[in-house]
């Protein structure tokens, strides 16, 4: 069972580490494995969510209160 979230990038920030929170990610959250999503989280690298989307790892408080799932991984 999943029970890690990301988001993907937006491509707009140039350096993504350099951007804050609200305005390095977009769209929904997704669903990722936990192995493969803590390794990534370590490396600071994407990963595929369990939809397909390359995805960052995402801190819970870095999540907005009305980011939903995407449909893909909700039911995955």
């Amino acid at each position: 069972m999943p029970n890690l979230v990301g988001r993907a990038r937006n491509a707009a920030a140039p350096d993504h580490q350099q951007v804050p929170p609200a305005e390095r990610w977009t769209g929904p959250l997704h669903a990722v494995a936990e192995g493969p999503g803590r390794a990534a989280r370590e490396a600071d690298e994407q990963v595929p969510a369990l939809c397909g989307q390359r995805v960052e790892i995402v801190a819970v408080e870095d999540v907005p209160d009305d980011t939903g799932l995407c449909q893909a991984c909700q039911y995955a």
